[in-house]
C-alpha cells in the first residue's frame, strides 16, 4: 500500500509541501480517511490537515448532489496566495520548543497571550512574538489551541455595553448608592477599596455559592466558599474573615465594599456591622446600578479567571474551601499586563507597604 511510504513517527510542525497535497488528494479523495489518520501518515497534525482540505475543495459538476473532492494544485495555489498576501513567512517558523512553550502556558498554566509574550522576553528563545501574534496563530490554527482554552477569549477589549440610567430603574433606597462614593475610589487611586458579588455553580436551592471580593486597584482577590445565597451566609463570610484578620485590620483592608442590588447584598446594616457588636463600622457599602455590571468590571473580569477552573454549571458541592483557597492563589499569583506584569500579590503588598501611615485606622 502507499501509506507504507509515508513517515508516521513524528508530527512536523511546518507547512505542507505540493508532494504532501498529492498525497493528501489520494488518502481524502480515494481512500476516504480521516483528517486525524492523514495527519498520521504524513506526520502532520490534524488541524493542517483540516485547514488545507478546507483550502483545496472543490465542487464537481454531476447530476445529481454537489460532490466536493479535495484537489492538490488548488489547495497549492491558494496557500502561495496567502503566503504573498500575508507577506513574511511566520515568525514562529519551525520552533518548536516556543510553540510547545506557548501550547503548554495556555492550557496548564492557563496564561494569557499577554502574560506569554511578556514570559518569552524573559526566556531563552531566538525568536520574540507580541500577543497578538500569538492570537493570530491561535485563530488560524496554528498553534493547538482553540480560543476557548483562553482565560479570555478575545485580546480586543469590547466596549462595555453600559445602560444609560433610566427612572425605570430604582436603586437601593436604604443604603448609599454608587454615585455617593468619593472619586478617589472610581479612580483607583487608592488601596483598599473592594467589589463584591456571588459566582454561581449548578442552578439549585441546596447548592453552594463562592464569594468573590476583588480589590479595585490592585485585582487582589479573596474567595470564600458559602452554603447558598442567603444574606446570612454572606454576613458569616464576612465575619469569618473579620475574626482572621483582626477587627483593626479587616477595617483597614475594607475601606468600602461595592456590590449589586441582589437580596444576598440588600441588608447593608449587617455587612456594614462587626461581628463584635461595636457601634462602629467595619467597612461601607455601596450598592451599583441595577442591570450595570459594568460598574463592577473588576469583579466581572477576575469571575471569568475562576470559569478557568470552575465552568459555569459545575456544581460545587464537592468543594473545600482549600480548593477554593488554590484558585484564589494562582489569581494573585497571575501576571497582569495592567500592573505591568506584576502580581495582584506583588501589587498589593508594595502599595500596602507605602500606604500603611496614611491608614485611617
Amino acid at each position: 500500500m502507499c501509506q507504507e511510504n509515508y513517515n508516521t513517527n513524528k508530527k512536523e510542525f511546518k507547512q505542507l509541501t505540493y508532494k504532501d497535497r498529492v498525497k493528501i488528494e489520494t488518502l481524502y479523495n480515494d481512500q476516504h480517511l480521516n483528517y486525524t489518520r492523514i495527519g498520521e501518515i504524513l506526520g502532520k497534525h490534524r488541524t493542517t490537515i483540516s485547514r488545507d482540505i478546507k483550502l483545496g475543495l472543490v465542487e464537481l459538476e454531476t447530476t445529481y448532489l454537489p460532490v466536493w473532492k479535495y484537489c492538490a494544485e488548488v489547495a497549492q495555489r491558494k496557500n502561495e496566495e496567502n503566503e504573498t498576501a500575508k507577506g513574511t513567512n511566520l515568525k514562529i517558523g519551525n520552533d518548536m520548543k516556543l510553540a510547545k512553550f506557548i501550547e503548554k502556558e495556555i492550557k496548564e498554566g492557563k496564561s494569557s497571550p499577554e502574560v506569554i509574550e511578556y514570559k518569552i522576553k524573559q526566556g531563552n528563545y531566538s525568536t520574540t512574538l507580541c500577543f497578538k501574534t500569538i492570537y493570530n496563530y491561535i485563530d488560524k490554527e496554528i498553534l493547538e489551541v482553540k480560543r476557548k482554552d483562553l482565560t479570555y477569549g478575545n485580546y480586543a477589549k469590547k466596549e462595555d455595553s453600559k445602560k444609560e440610567e433610566s427612572d425605570k430603574i430604582k436603586p437601593n433606597k436604604e443604603g448609599k448608592t454608587i454615585h455617593d462614593r468619593p472619586e478617589e475610589i472610581e479612580t483607583r487611586e487608592e488601596i483598599g477599596h473592594w467589589e463584591m458579588d456571588l459566582v454561581e455553580g449548578l442552578k439549585g436551592k441546596k447548592e453552594p455559592y463562592l464569594l468573590v471580593l476583588s480589590e479595585r486597584k490592585t485585582r487582589k482577590e479573596i474567595i470564600e466558599l458559602i452554603p447558598n445565597k442567603e444574606a446570612i451566609s454572606v454576613a458569616k463570610a464576612l465575619d469569618r474573615i473579620e475574626r482572621e484578620m483582626g477587627v483593626v485590620k479587616f477595617r483597614e483592608t475594607f475601606k468600602t465594599i461595592t456590590t449589586d442590588n441582589g437580596a444576598e447584598f440588600k441588608n447593608w446594616k449587617v455587612i456594614e456591622k462587626s461581628y463584635t457588636g461595636s457601634k462602629k463600622t467595619r467597612t461601607t457599602q455601596y450598592f451599583a446600578d441595577a442591570y450595570s455590571s459594568w460598574q463592577r468590571g473588576t469583579n466581572e473580569n477576575i469571575n471569568k479567571m475562576i470559569r478557568r477552573f470552575l465552568p459555569k454549571g459545575t456544581s460545587f458541592k464537592g468543594l473545600k474551601q482549600e480548593d477554593v483557597k488554590r484558585i484564589e492563589k494562582w489569581i494573585n499569583n497571575y501576571p497582569r499586563k495592567i500592573l505591568k506584569f506584576k502580581t495582584s500579590e506583588e501589587y498589593y503588598e508594595e502599595d500596602d507597604d507605602d500606604n500603611m501611615d496614611d491608614l485611617d485606622i
